[in-house]
């Protein structure tokens, strides 16, 4: 298996390099290119150029530039190379006018079927796994879920009829400055993170992206694939908590809360990246109709669901990073491609030109 890798900066060094270092397939060789050659990592071929890494007969590129440079190297990876597996991490482009650009371009079927928009979140199906065909049929040593105590055959599926609400949110614990203001701190390593967030890199679009997919995997595992989205800002704050005004194009949200519908079904969505020591909640509530609630949520390093129904609780956990399961189930699985990468690339498409126009709603036309 080649896999080649264009763009080595942090996201690959604090992520997917790590995961592919724990994971460790005998047949992978993996073969990288940026422009720092300073970027070199052990275990990879590093190519001199792009041209270079393209001309290895892969098996997989994975896109992990700058998302302005997404599109760019979208297009010449189709049509430089034969590799039937392109993917590129979120958001998988940086503005409509490129979403316009790509959808003219994923068009033609041959190249859509090639170009998977990739986003590690996608990846968090607990809940599809363990309640769309009954607990009784679930093979946990394949789906490395367990149980955090017996379960019977009595808990029923559940379908997406059932569905009242979902409730979904990424709140980032934070930190201080020496101003005692609040910072962002790195997510892999709980560092501060010293960049200097401007938008569009604000909340809206930065994690946003991350918890659409997460709902919309979630309903497409019920069997809502095509639904519309329609959304509207609630509420949008910088990081020290200050509204982002109508022509206000280079302050970054912090915090936002978004809300509306994707086919019938109410959703929202609470980002922030500035929650606080108490943050780090990365999930959803799902209501159903019956009065069950299940919730899906980091615990450490975990994967955790809990079906909450009247005085019963149970849960289920699912080890390790998510990157890893992401690496290991999408990245190195070179039986995922074709036809699930089309339509899958097309609800990543819809939900950031949706997170874009929101943006535009916010800020006036710019």
């Amino acid at each position: 298996m080649k896999v080649g890798v264009i763009g080595l900066g942090g996201i690959f060094e604090v992520a997917y390099y790590p995961a592919l270092q724990q994971l460790q397939p005998s047949d992978l060789t993996l073969y990288g290119f940026d422009p720092d050659p300073v970027r070199q990592f052990k275990g990879m071929i590093h190519c001199a150029n792009l041209d270079d890494l393209l001309a290895q007969s892969l098996d997989t590129v994975l896109i992990l530039t700058p998302p302005e440079l997404h599109l760019d190297m979208i297009k010449t990876c189709l049509s430089e190379c034969q590799c039937p597996r392109i993917l590129v991490e979120k958001p998988v482009v940086a503005s409509l006018a490129q979403v316009a650009e790509l959808k003219l371009l994923l068009n033609c079927p041959k190249r859509a079927r090639r170009l998977l928009a990739l986003d590690h979140w996608m990846c968090r199906d607990g809940v599809q796994r363990l309640f769309t065909s009954g607990l009784d049929n679930r093979d946990n040593s394949t789906l490395n879920w367990r149980p955090s105590q017996p379960i019977d055959d009595s808990i029923q599926p559940i379908n997406v009829a059932q569905i009242t609400k979902v409730e979904a949110f990424l709140l980032e614990q934070s930190g201080f400055n020496d101003q005692g203001e609040p910072v962002a701190l790195n997510f892999a390593t709980g560092e501060i993170d010293r960049r200097q967030f401007q938008h569009p890199d604000g909340v809206i679009l930065d994690i946003g992206t991350h918890v659409l997919a997460m709902i919309r995997e979630l309903l497409a595992g019920l069997g809502v694939t095509d639904a519309p989205l329609s959304l509207q800002v609630d509420l949008a704050e910088d990081r020290l908590s200050q509204p982002i005004a109508v022509g206000d194009v280079t302050t970054a949200e912090g915090h936002a809360i978004l809300s509306g519908f994707c086919g019938s079904i109410p959703i929202s969505l609470e980002l922030n990246k500035y929650a606080g020591p108490l943050g780090g909640q990365k999930g959803f509530n799902l209501y159903l109709n019956d009065g069950r609630v299940i919730s899906l949520d980091r615990s450490g390093d975990d994967d955790v669901v809990i079906l909450l129904n009247q005085q019963q609780s149970l849960q289920w956990r699912q080890k390790g990073a998510l990157y890893l399961h992401c690496v290991r189930y999408v990245v190195l699985n070179q039986d995922f491609a074709g036809d699930s990468f089309k339509v899958i690339t097309q609800r990543r498409l819809e939900e950031v030109e949706s997170l874009l126009l929101l943006q535009q709603s916010l800020r006036g036309v710019h």
